[in-house]
């Protein structure tokens, strides 16, 4: 874990739970981790450092409490010190911050790039008639899928190749394509590590790895929107929306009239789970989007509105009994989730 990401994970406003910001990176998908990770506003950076080791997090925090930077407030939360925040904003004057808004989708990063550098060296060797070369290496799956499109554009692949990505260096910023380029794999040429990139870019790894990111949704985009078609094979599985498909299907089937209940027995789950779908599609749709009005009728978010006012939405405590109206832990949780939200 980069310790200048760790301070900017940080809030010297907000006290924050270092297991959940940990588990919010690497991944783990629980409704409390998407809660507490939207309202420390790092809900976008959910599995962003999913193939990254983080388990020096805690003796990193340990390092910035010894400089000053860091205050623990009770046994799991931290927050920055003054001179915490002092660093933080130095940081964030030169830190490289991922610039690409991962609100909708996730992006499989490292197997694009594989699959991407494979096709490359695919179309550079075969223009010099060279079937003598060791591939780059990546799984079977990307291996089998490269190997399939290079079949089916075998003709005139080179030529095609050299336009298609020529067209796309030419859209972005000169001083990114220059380095994109020096990733790429061909007939005697081995292109740059991420180290050597991080190292011509006065960048430290995970830096290094941010920009990477951005260059290739950039180009994941580039291609799904192209005319050309050349590349979109590669983006097979690549692109995922953030919300899990049986979240979604619980999502439609509330929204035009089934209840928790009929939803929970016509796809044999709980209720319980029924509810956590629906609090994760609130967590990542839009303020507009989600039918809070289905759950918290207006009478019922008049007295919520009246108990909890303007306080501190972190701070609040579940009341199951409220001028003598019952709420479910569920209820409240959505109306948590609902002041959340801008009014998009």
């Amino acid at each position: 874990m980069n310790i200048k990401f760790l301070i900017l994970c940080l809030s010297n406003k907000q006290p924050r739970r270092q297991k959940l910001i940990q588990n919010l990176l690497v991944g783990k998908r629980t409704v409390s981790t998407l809660f507490w990770g939207m309202r420390y506003g790092l809900l976008e950076y959910s599995a962003i450092l999913k193939n990254f080791n983080l388990d020096k997090m805690p003796a990193q925090l340990n390092q910035l409490i010894q400089k000053g930077y860091v205050e623990q407030v009770d046994e799991y939360k931290y927050i920055l010190t003054t001179k915490g925040q002092k660093e933080k904003d130095s940081i964030l004057e030169s830190f490289y911050i991922l610039k690409t808004k991962l609100n909708y989708y996730d992006y499989d990063v490292i197997a694009f790039k594989s699959r991407l550098l494979l096709a490359i060296q695919v179309a550079s060797e075969y223009s010099y008639k060279n079937s003598n070369y060791y591939p780059v290496t990546t799984d079977l799956k990307s291996a089998s899928l490269v190997k399939k499109w290079f079949k089916t554009h075998k003709n005139a692949l080179p030529d095609r190749m050299k336009e298609y990505l020529t067209n796309y260096l030419a859209s972005i910023d000169e001083n990114c394509a220059n380095i994109f380029a020096q990733m790429f794999v061909g007939y005697q040429r081995y292109g740059m590590t991420n180290q050597q990139i991080a190292n011509e870019m006065n960048l430290s790894a995970l830096e290094e790895y941010f920009f990477q990111y951005d260059l290739l949704v950039d180009l994941i985009e580039y291609i799904e929107n192209d005319d050309d078609d050349l590349l979109k094979e590669l983006l097979v599985d690549i692109k995922v929306l953030r919300t899990n498909k049986h979240a979604l299907n619980t999502y439609n089937e509330f929204k035009y009239g089934k209840t928790i209940r009929e939803i929970a027995e016509n796809n044999k789950l709980r209720n319980s789970t029924i509810r956590e779908h629906l609090l994760e599609c609130a967590i990542w749709m839009p303020k507009k989007e989600f039918p809070y009005k289905l759950i918290i009728s207006e009478e019922k978010e008049n007295v919520l509105d009246q108990y909890y006012q303007a306080n501190n939405i972190d701070d609040w405590q579940y009341n199951e009994n409220i001028s003598n109206q019952e709420f479910s832990f569920f209820e409240f949780r959505i109306y948590q989730i609902m002041r959340s939200k801008p009014n998009d």
